[in-house]
């Protein structure tokens, strides 16, 4: 949940409903987790039209030794593009 919250209440969650936010959540831990790096894992709320998709990339350890993904956020939100990039690390308790 923590690790795409900065980017979903910021700037490119704007217009989301809470129907979206959880897709986009729920699409994005399925992506970095499963996902192989630079493939689209694409989530769409059938209600209103609104779609995205997330890109993992690069995965690697931090100074802390925890396995960190990169990752891109892309939603369409009335028809509007938006685009974040973040960093994802495993927690200790494997979330």
């Amino acid at each position: 949940g923590a690790l795409l919250g900065a980017v979903l209440g910021g700037q490119i969650g704007a217009g989301m409903d809470e129907q979206d936010r959880r897709l986009a959540e729920l699409t994005s831990q399925r992506a970095l987790e499963t996902a192989p790096s630079g493939s689209n894992v694409e989530w769409r709320n059938p209600d209103n039209g609104n779609y995205g998709y997330v890109t993992p990339n690069r995965t690697y350890r931090n100074s802390t030794g925890q396995y960190c993904r990169e990752y891109t956020q892309t939603v369409v939100i009335g028809g509007k593009q938006q685009k974040a990039y973040g960093n994802a690390c495993r927690q200790p308790d494997g979330q």
